[in-house]
C-alpha cells in the first residue's frame, strides 16, 4: 500500500476522530473507508452526467461507475431522469408490434 500526505482542516480531522472512536478503527482505516465511499460517490455522479449528455450509454455508465446496469437505472430513475431512451418513431413501431402480437393471440 502506498502513502500519500493529505492535508486536513480541523473540522475534518474532528469529524475522522469521532468516526474513528465510534468504529474502534484507526483514522488512516477511517480515511480509506471515507475516500472509498467519496471515489463511488464521484463516480456514480460523473456518469449521471456523461449519460445525461448523452456521451455514456446506461450500460456505459454503469461500467463506469462500477455498478450494475440495474443499479444505475435506479440510480437515475430515483433523480428523475429516464434511463429508457427511444425516439417516437421506434415507440410507434413497438406499439404496432404488440396490436400484431395481440391480434394472433386472439386467433390461438
Amino acid at each position: 500500500m502506498e502513502s500519500m500526505q493529505v492535508k486536513i482542516g480541523k473540522k475534518e480531522l474532528k469529524t475522522m476522530k469521532e468516526v474513528s472512536e465510534i468504529l474502534h478503527s484507526s483514522s488512516s482505516e477511517v480515511l480509506r473507508m471515507a475516500m472509498e465511499e467519496g471515489v463511488k460517490s464521484l463516480r456514480m455522479k460523473i456518469a449521471l452526467e456523461k449519460y445525461v449528455n448523452e456521451e455514456f450509454s446506461l450500460c456505459r455508465a454503469a461500467e463506469f461507475a462500477e455498478v450494475s446496469i440495474q443499479q444505475m437505472a435506479r440510480y437515475l430513475t430515483d433523480r428523475g431522469i429516464a434511463y429508457f431512451r427511444q425516439s417516437i418513431e421506434e415507440s410507434k413501431r413497438d406499439v404496432k408490434e404488440a396490436e400484431g402480437w395481440l391480434k394472433n393471440a386472439h386467433t390461438c
